[in-house]
């Protein structure tokens, strides 16, 4: 009995040891900018009604083109590349290829990242999350 009470001040007497750790004062952080063009890379996914995932990665080009490689997800998979052009207009940027006769809209949020629309306003899944792409200021390349 004496030896589990020597034990339990012992432990006690480590833990409030330990517990009385100094904390110094972080240094103060630059503030992020946010870049005000929408022009960039974006990386995410979009809802799809005949897959079971879209993946898109989208180039917006400063010239108002968009290359985008969308990556569907069947049985298999399905790669293809996409050419088209885009607008950007009131935080809106509406994107369009026309060899697919595909059409996408976003809506710009305040980090810079693109939130999916559909039918005008921002789309949400059924746990009512956004489908966003998001901005990657700066590019990996494989």
């Amino acid at each position: 009995m004496k030896y589990a009470c020597a034990l339990s001040a012992l432990l006690c007497g480590l833990f409030v040891a330990c517990s009385e750790e100094k904390s110094e004062p972080l240094p103060d952080l630059p503030p992020v900018e946010i870049p005000a063009t929408v022009f960039g890379y974006y990386s995410g996914r979009l809802p799809c009604d005949d897959c079971k995932l879209l993946k898109v990665d989208m180039d917006l080009f400063e010239d108002g083109k968009v290359l985008a490689v969308r990556t569907k997800v069947l049985d298999s998979l399905l790669v293809d590349t996409l050419h088209g052009t885009f607008v950007y207009a009131d935080s809106i940027a509406k994107v369009d290829f026309a060899n697919d006769s595909l059409h996408w809209a976003f809506k710009r949020d305040k980090v810079g990242n693109l939130a999916f629309m559909k039918a005008g306003d921002v789309y949400r899944d059924a746990d009512g999350l956004k489908a966003v792409m998001v901005r990657f200021y700066k590019k990996i390349n494989k």
